[in-house]
């Protein structure tokens, strides 16, 4: 069986959980990247606090494992709304939101050096407009992510505004800049990519919509697939449902727009090279 991967959703302790991925399985999916997000109660101030919010997508990617037959992995990192919720909701002034961060990209890679987590992620800096002083701690923080990844030889996944030629450059600079190898960097969230955007080395998780996946494959880009699926109670199904990936690759494949090179492409060599994982053997 050819493997399938969705290299970016979320599981929340009181969503689907564990049932969302027996429903990516059951649709013929073999890997699933989850992302942490900020789920759990607010606000977090110290290390301690950061621990207990990472076990969080720890926990339930053990159980995913256990209950499944999929191979779950994890990202673990201050989500870049972390920022601005800190000082909004807490009172506090940027400075402090901005240590309290810092300290959440030291833990993650902690994390990763327990081989809790395969990689950092998602941060970066918010997708809505904000204030310069906001913008500027957001890429310190980003950058801080990518020396950690760079001495930890893990990925970076970007959470940022929508993707274009220029900040893709802007990342690519920023990992290069750090030693960081482009490659290590997966630019979260990538709708239909521009021909005349420079892509570059970067990773690019294209969420799976039919219209995106076409366009990423007529370009001939490096990439994997994404649901960014947010197993919200209150959203069902939202981003996208987990068994998308799966389904939009049966559907592909059966149009003739998929053969097995591409396939292997998208579901094998992209993870080796952004994630370092082999979905072919037992990793």
């Amino acid at each position: 069986m050819l493997p399938i991967l969705d290299d970016h959703a979320h599981l929340q302790t009181i969503g689907t959980g564990s049932g969302a991925v027996r429903q990516f399985e059951k649709a013929g999916g073999t890997h699933l990247i989850i992302s942490h997000a900020s789920f759990a109660p607010r606000p977090i101030f110290t290390k301690d606090d950061w621990k207990k919010d990472y076990g969080f997508t720890t926990d339930i990617c053990e159980e995913a494992r256990r209950e499944t037959g999929v191979k779950v992995y994890c990202v673990l990192g201050p989500y870049p709304g972390d920022l601005f919720d800190l000082q909004y909701n807490s009172d506090i002034k940027v400075e402090k939101a901005f240590e309290i961060m810092k300290i959440g990209v030291e833990v993650a890679a902690e994390l990763v050096k327990e081989q809790k987590a395969i990689g950092i992620g998602e941060v970066g800096r918010p997708h809505f407009p904000a204030d310069e002083q906001s913008m500027r701690m957001s890429n310190e923080i980003l950058l801080s992510c990518m020396e950690k990844a760079k001495d930890l030889d893990c990925p970076v996944v970007i959470h940022s505004e929508h993707v274009n030629g220029s900040n893709l450059e802007e990342f690519t600079a920023m990992a290069k800049s750090v030693g960081l190898k482009p490659e290590r960097i997966v630019k979260h969230y990538c709708g239909k990519l521009e021909d005349s955007w420079p892509k570059g080395e970067i990773s690019l998780s294209v969420l799976a919509t039919e219209e995106n996946v076409v366009s990423a494959i007529r370009q001939n880009l490096n990439f994997m697939m994404e649901t960014d699926y947010l197993d919200d109670p209150s959203r069902p199904g939202a981003v996208l449902a987990l068994p998308t990936v799966p389904k939009r690759m049966k559907q592909l494949s059966q149009k003739g727009m998929i053969d097995e090179k591409l396939w292997h492409k998208i579901h094998v060599e992209m993870p080796r090279r952004s994630y370092g994982i082999d979905t072919e053997g037992s990793d």
